[in-house]
């Protein structure tokens, strides 16, 4: 066993000890391969090219590595949208959640990389004592830089650059079609709804991405003091009338079925068919538009076949198809 493959086995050991876990001895490792340092959200960090066994913490960061067909090893256990269901398959190790990593997990999987972001971002520090760590979490006003820096790096890592920039070029031009478009259509208001809990997105809120990425003109202003959204009742989104509303169900993303006192939630469709919202400029001409729950709450947008996915709906919601 060489130095560091004695360095990675002791700190999986050590993090595994600190959560009462064992942590299997890991066997003889192959020379160490070339690598590279790269830009991320912590900063930089020396990664080895053309890892083998990585382990991804994040959706929006899978959907990157599924778009350039790039190898994984382990997952987080989440509800994938459609397009990542085969991650589910028992050839991917599970390797916790979208929030815990799961330490034994990683002493078996032995990963090379492991990549975090947005929820997973907080434990960087643990998992970089464990093997090379990349933290793509990105700004949602400025999603498509910190999506482009996520594709470039890691593409870069299998030699798959000039994949990585056809990829972002047909990103960048489905979303500036979608920006021509919004510049013609009325101001939309963008509801978070979490059961019966609802937040206006503004400009700089959380999905507040559709107005500061995607060029929806906003229904209300920013709200720089609500950075996680304006709470709303049905009857200030009646008063305010909005051309259109955008509908993102928490629930319907993440497969909450209950609440905390164990009542069934409620879906938005049905939560929003009722006489205030049938009675607004939306409701009269059908434009309450119910966003993929996956592709918005759970990746954020911060892919790019979610992007991609998220684009065409708006768009073509906008143009009546």
């Amino acid at each position: 066993m060489n130095f560091m493959t004695s360095r990675r086995s002791l700190a999986i050991a050590l993090t595994a000890a600190a959560w009462g876990l064992s942590a299997p001895a890991f066997a003889g490792a192959p020379a160490q391969p070339a690598t590279v340092t790269v830009q991320h959200a912590k900063g930089t960090a020396t990664v080895p090219l053309k890892p083998q066994r990585v382990v991804v913490y994040d959706l929006a960061a899978l959907d990157v590595m599924h778009s350039l067909q790039l190898p994984v090893a382990g997952v987080a256990q989440a509800q994938y949208p459609e397009y990542l269901q085969s991650y589910a398959d028992a050839k991917y190790q599970p390797a916790g959640s979208l929030f815990i990593p799961d330490y034994e997990a990683l002493s078996r999987i032995q990963p090379d990389l492991i990549v975090v972001a947005g929820r997973s971002a907080a434990k960087y520090d643990v998992l970089s004592k464990i093997a090379p760590t990349l933290d793509l979490s990105v700004d949602n006003k400025q999603l498509l830089a910190g999506m482009q820096r996520n594709v470039d790096t890691l593409a870069s890592l299998w030699g798959k650059q000039a994949e990585g920039q056809q990829l972002m070029a047909k990103v960048r031009s489905e979303v500036d079609g979608l920006k021509a478009v919004a510049a013609q259509a009325e101001p939309g208001l963008l509801v978070l709804a979490v059961n019966r809990n609802l937040s206006a997105q503004p400009p700089g809120a959380r999905f507040g991405l559709l107005h500061d990425v995607l060029g929806i003109k906003p229904a209300i202003p920013a709200d720089p003091s609500k950075p996680r959204g304006v709470p709303m009742k049905m009857e200030d989104i009646a008063r305010l009338d909005p051309a259109w509303i955008y509908v993102i169900d928490r629930n319907a993303g993440t497969g909450t079925q209950a609440d905390k006192d164990g009542h069934p939630v409620v879906p938005s469709k049905q939560l929003f068919d009722n006489a205030q919202i049938r009675a607004t400029q939306a409701g009269k001409n059908g434009r309450v538009v119910f966003l993929d729950p996956k592709g918005w709450y759970l990746l954020g947008s911060a892919g790019p076949t979610a992007m991609l996915r998220n684009v065409a709906q708006i768009k073509g919601a906008l143009q009546g198809r």
